[in-house]
């Protein structure tokens, strides 16, 4: 189950829209175990994740990362700091 915190929902239903590769991530989100939920991220284009067993344990905690031109499509620099492999255009699940 994936949870939108009130304080991102409009800014994530917004890219939701606009971004495939949101809602990609998303549909992979999913599939995970426990509940997910979405908040706002320093970047304000990307968005922080925490995952929560049932049992209240927490899980995973990660980025939902938007890069391209801004941040030379992941090669670690600002304003998102995170790296990808191949060079990359959209969100991408950071852990």
């Amino acid at each position: 189950m994936i949870i939108i915190n009130d304080s991102v929902k409009e800014r994530w239903n917004e890219q939701l829209k606009k971004e495939e590769s949101l809602q990609q991530c998303m549909h992979s989100l999913e599939k995970w175990d426990g509940i997910i939920t979405i908040y706002s991220d320093y970047d304000p284009l990307s968005f922080f994740f925490e995952q929560r067993y049932d049992n209240g344990q927490c899980g995973v905690c990660g980025g939902i990362i938007y890069h391209g031109a801004r941040d030379n499509y992941g090669s670690g620099g600002a304003p998102t700091f995170s790296t990808c492999i191949i060079p990359t255009q959209g969100y991408r699940i950071h852990t």
